[in-house]
Order: C-alpha cells, then sequence, then structure tokens
C-alpha cells in the first residue's frame, strides 16, 4: 500500500500532491491612501473584486465555496508562485493587522459586524 507522507512529519498526515493545488492569481486594481488594492481570479473567474488583502481573503472564499488543500498565489506575469498556502482553512482564519501601535503583523481573523457601526438613536 502506497502511503504519501512526508519524511520527517510525525502526525503521519498526507501532503498534498501537485495536482491538488489550486492556482489564484491576483491583480493590482488601485491605489488608495490606505494602500494597494487587488482583484482575485480563481479558475478564470474573479472571485474577489477589490481587496488589500488577497491571499487571506481568497482563503476564506474558497473554504466557503467549499474549497481545501494547497493553494499557490500568483502575479500576472510572473515566472513563479509569490506565496504558497499549505492549508487555506488554516489561513482563512487569519489576517494582516497594522495600526499607529504596530506595523504589519499576522493576527486572528475577525469578521467585520455591521452592527458595530448601526447608528444608535438617542
Amino acid at each position: 500500500m502506497h502511503n504519501e507522507t512526508s519524511l520527517g512529519r510525525e502526525d503521519g498526515e498526507a501532503m498534498p500532491s501537485a495536482a491538488s493545488t489550486m492556482k489564484i492569481f491576483i491583480r493590482p486594481t488601485s491605489l488608495d491612501k490606505l494602500g494597494q488594492n487587488y482583484s482575485v481570479s480563481f479558475d478564470g473567474q474573479t472571485i474577489i473584486d477589490n481587496t488589500r488583502n488577497p491571499s487571506a481573503d481568497a482563503c476564506r472564499r474558497l473554504v466557503a465555496l467549499g474549497h481545501s488543500g494547497r493553494l499557490e498565489v500568483w502575479a500576472i506575469g510572473e515566472q513563479s508562485a509569490r506565496l504558497i498556502i499549505r492549508n487555506i482553512k488554516t489561513a482563512a482564519g487569519l489576517t494582516i493587522s497594522e495600526t499607529t501601535a504596530h506595523g504589519p503583523r499576522v493576527a486572528t481573523y475577525q469578521p467585520f459586524s455591521a452592527s458595530a457601526l448601526a447608528f444608535k438613536a438617542a
């Protein structure tokens, strides 16, 4: 029986094959005072029109569409992947946080709450 586990992996989990690797393509769309914005495409379809965090947002979208596994992030015209994400479900729970108190860092993703901006009548 053939086992696709990686040498040195203690958990015995099979490594994803190249055939199971998904690819997204990011394209710069605009630059504003907060930074660069991108669109994201997957399988020839735009899955995100506008985001400053294309990799993490794409992971969340792909997981919502029922996908799992390994992801390569490509920019149009580049010769190699910009980023390889080993597990999109794990990456979907992360984001990049940047405030006036600290520079960019990886943080736990917290979904936006529309009720946080709801007008409260006095």
